[in-house]
């Protein structure tokens, strides 16, 4: 088991490493999701990463637009609460409208907030913004938690 279990706990990450990496760069990841994710009294959190450097932490959220295929995004807050960055993963709400939260404008107001901060929403997109936000909030609760 000590040889094998570091290898599990990268191929874990593997798939979503890239990802990862466009928040923090220079950081390596560790799942952490078997030790917080029994804290997420919303079940919209589906991972939580941990950067090994102590630097931050991703969520992988989950939500229902206005497509009832749902949503999947990425959040991820620095120790001092300030956003490292968002990102959908995966997004099949309705282009121009829904998919309006995902543009690079609104990605950066998302990414200028700290927890506490109004969460951004986008005109004639009620039901996308409002799944994005209820995951955005979810996060920033056990981030809080987490971060004692």
């Amino acid at each position: 088991n000590s040889l094998t279990a570091p290898v599990i706990a990268e191929n874990k990450i593997a798939a979503i490493k890239s990802s990862l990496q466009e928040f923090y760069p220079d950081s390596d990841f560790e799942d952490v999701t078997d030790k917080y994710l029994a804290q997420d009294e919303t079940g919209l959190i589906d991972n939580v990463y941990a950067t090994t450097d102590n630097s931050g932490y991703i969520f992988k959220c989950h939500g229902i637009g206005y497509n009832s295929n749902g949503l999947t995004f990425l959040i991820g807050f620095n120790t001092d609460g300030s956003v490292s960055g968002f990102k959908a993963l995966e997004q099949n709400e309705t282009n121009g409208v829904g998919s309006k939260y995902f543009d690079d404008d609104n990605v950066q107001k998302v990414e200028s907030i700290k927890i506490g901060d109004d969460i951004p929403m986008v005109s004639g997109a009620t039901l996308t913004s409002t799944a994005v936000k209820n995951g955005i909030l979810a996060a920033e609760d056990l981030f809080n938690k987490i971060n004692g």
